[in-house]
């Protein structure tokens, strides 16, 4: 070995003595409090270990297992009182100071890095249950009893070769009881969702033993599943692919784990001094707000619609904070649900977002399918077997950060319904199946994008009858807004200009990048207010340091919106225009406006903001057949002026029913035209009733009977 010896007579063992003495004295003292029933690691700094001896620490990279030993030997030595004793502890080299170098999964180089200590960064994608593993077999002799103990590697069971005592070759009874088993995990660590070239990126098996197997959460693993983190062990190949009949010399790796060390967050990639200046600067002029909107997508030529999505972003992004104590408990992540015809650019303006939020997951379509939304323990093969593993979906993964769907109507289904524990309450995933248990936090701010079921919006339909959601997952969102592509000459002339000078300013740039000489203008169309960078900076800067609280002023104003909009209908038997979320909403969108000026209040301006931004959500709760506002049309239920119709239907199908003969859908629509009900409105209710099962057809189709 090239460790450095102190002295002739020096060992390794002495060394980590010496070690222990300077850095690990407190902890070993704690250790010898827990041990064993509380803690069974010792865990030590792989930079401590570098600054006693950098040789040391190489050989423990070179040789994980011999050195573990000696550490571990060492351990057992260590002065302790006499009724303390460490016989079975482990020593865990740790690495949370960034000593090491720490490599993606595609980075690790199989063929000189077998056998070798490595720091893999990843996301923990699936974990196991915890089952028994064999380590070392008492195997009995069936003809003279004689035991024989063999130490069992990880995947395939090993027998003796020769009795000890009879020198016969077997038969062999394995003696459960005197035998050795560790607790075991598998674990999948997947590449980071910003290093994937693809969906699902590459990924490693990892196996935990023993007491890390519980490391990390109440639950252990599985309730950190999702989350990022560097896992510190031996690189190892799977030996029963080189052995046995169906030898193979191609192998497999994977990783044995003897430390994992959880990575903070994305938030502490970003440089916030950096750019403080600028942001503090820009928090001081009476349009940040709108220059953080402008800055989001400005390849996009917002008209009103837009402006108003750019707007409610700037609150989705600075979020209002969540409130936990004695007092009462609520979320500050504000959901965003976001439905509109196609073209007109809200997958940009997601993919903008999720380039802006310093913590976010993003997923479309198939991709999201892939993953799913909350989390799911499901059989698969892993790892060379059968194993039931807990797969953390897309809000997990999200968690402390923004999470965005676009083309969610795609992959939304009857076990969405778990997503509303997700995002209302303690926003917690619950998963108890298959001997996993996992307690999975989900405190993201959700983004949901659709596109309408019809292929466009149409103002004079219910939200939910137009995008393919659970009616209580819209009714969490806090705001809700839809845009519509309408032609207009004027407008269009505008766009046209935009893009136009958009592709002409993006193309020079291109050409002068590959060395042709050409004028490229020093501003451009699409050059943002804020930098990119700035705004990030100022995310995380508010994230951790800004806490505004609610003005006098703006609790009354607040109260004054929501008693208006309470107040748009008049009659004791209309439908109720906005029911308390809508009010909760209203508290969220003005503590993320006052975030995003790093304000210490809630201000007047930032409630004006939030009632603008509310006025758009209520606006969809406009029921043109009644000429009311009907919450209903926006969320769970169903509208008044639906309900008035199906009660129209069942009058008219009952009245043209006789016992002998059943009413003919062609003559109920004639009817119900001649009530002034639009003919398709009620061909469509017709066909929604039949899906549901309130109405069959005894005579055949054409046939009507109310259920």
């Amino acid at each position: 070995m090239s460790a450095t010896v102190q002295g002739e007579t020096a060992t390794l063992t002495d060394q980590f003595l010496e070690f222990y003495q300077t850095y690990c004295r407190d902890e070993i003292g704690e250790l010898a409090q827990r041990y064993p029933r509380e803690q069974r690691s010792l865990y030590i700094e792989a930079d401590d270990l570098y600054r006693y001896d950098r040789g040391l620490l190489e050989d423990w990279q070179s040789d994980p297992e011999q050195l573990r030993e000696y550490a571990e030997e060492a351990l057992r030595l260590f002065d302790l009182p006499a009724d303390v004793e460490l016989a079975n502890a482990h020593v865990r080299l740790t690495d949370t100071e960034d000593a090491l170098e720490t490599r993606s999964i595609p980075d690790l180089n199989p063929a000189d890095d077998i056998g070798d200590y490595v720091a893999v960064r990843g996301q923990l994608s699936k974990v196991t249950g915890t089952a028994p593993r064999l380590v070392e077999a008492a195997y009995e002799c069936q003809r003279c009893g004689t035991p024989t103990y063999i130490p069992q590697g990880r995947n395939q069971v090993q027998e003796p070769h020769e009795c000890a005592g009879c020198e016969r070759q077997g038969p062999w009874g394995l003696n459960v009881d005197e035998s050795e088993f560790v607790d075991q995990r598998k674990v999948q660590l997947v590449e980071l969702p910003g290093e994937r070239p693809d969906v699902e990126g590459e990924s490693i098996p990892v196996f935990v033993e023993d007491d890390l197997c519980d490391y990390g959460g109440e639950n252990g693993l599985p309730d950190r599943s999702g989350e990022q983190a560097v896992i510190l062990g031996k690189l190892r190949v799977n030996e029963s692919d080189l052995t046995g009949r169906n030898a193979d010399p191609e192998t497999t790796t994977w990783i044995d784990a003897h430390a994992i060390a959880f990575e903070s967050d994305d938030y502490d990639d970003v440089d916030v001094d950096a750019h403080r200046e600028a942001f503090e600067t820009l928090a001081e002029q009476d349009d940040c707000v709108d220059q953080l909107a402008d800055s989001i997508a400005p390849q996009i030529l917002a008209d009103e619609e837009l402006d108003i999505v750019f707007e409610a972003s700037v609150a989705w992004l600075f979020n209002a904070y969540r409130i936990d104590n004695e007092l009462g408990s609520y979320r500050g992540d504000l959901h965003f649900g976001l439905i509109g015809d196609p073209g007109r650019g809200k997958s940009t303006i997601l993919s903008r977002l999720n380039e802006i939020a310093p913590k976010s997951e993003f997923r479309s379509g198939t991709g999201l399918s892939k993953i799913g939304l909350t989390a799911a323990a499901v059989q698969e093969e892993f790892a060379g077997t059968t194993e039931w593993t807990l797969s953390p979906g897309i809000l997990p993964r999200a968690n402390g950060g923004h999470c965005i769907i676009d083309e969610v109507d795609d992959v939304v289904d009857e076990k969405t319904k778990s997503m509303h524990d997700a995002l209302e309450g303690d926003q917690m995933v619950k998963v108890d199946k298959a001997g996993i248990t996992a307690d999975l936090p989900t405190r993201t701010a959700l983004l949901a994008s659709g596109n309408p079921v019809h292929g466009r919006f149409d103002r004079m339909e219910p939200m939910a009858d137009q995008i393919d959601l659970d009616d209580a997952l819209i009714d969490r969102m806090d705001v809700l807004l839809a845009v519509q592509d309408i032609p207009d000459p004027e407008t269009d002339a505008k766009l046209a200009d935009h893009v136009l000078d958009t592709w002409d300013d993006a193309s020079r740039q291109e050409l002068e990048n590959r060395g042709v000489d050409i004028d490229v203008p020093e501003e451009t169309a699409i050059d943002p207010p804020v930098a990119k960078e700035t705004f990030r900076a100022m995310l995380v800067y508010a994230r951790e340091h800004v806490f505004p609280t609610l003005t006098p002023e703006a609790k009354e104003m607040l109260k004054e919106s929501y008693i208006d909009v309470r107040s748009l209908n008049d009659g004791a038997n209309d439908p109720v225009p906005a029911t308390p979320r809508r009010l909760e909403a209203g508290i969220r969108l003005s503590v993320g406006f006052a975030r995003a000026e790093l304000s210490e209040t809630v201000d007047a301006r930032h409630v004006e903001r939030a009632i603008r931004i509310t006025k758009n959500v209520v606006g969809l709760a406009y029921d043109p057949e009644t000429g009311k506002f009907d919450a209903e049309r926006t969320g769970k239920g169903t509208p008044q002026s639906q309900k008035q119709r199906i009660q129209r239907l069942k009058e008219i199908i009952n009245e043209q029913c006789t016992p002998g003969e059943a009413a003919r859908r062609y003559e109920v629509l004639d009817a119900a035209e001649e009530s002034g009900m639009d003919r398709s409105t009620a061909a469509d209710e017709l066909d929604k009733l039949d899906r549901e099962g309130e109405v069959y057809h005894p005579d055949g189709e054409g046939s009507l009977r109310w259920s």
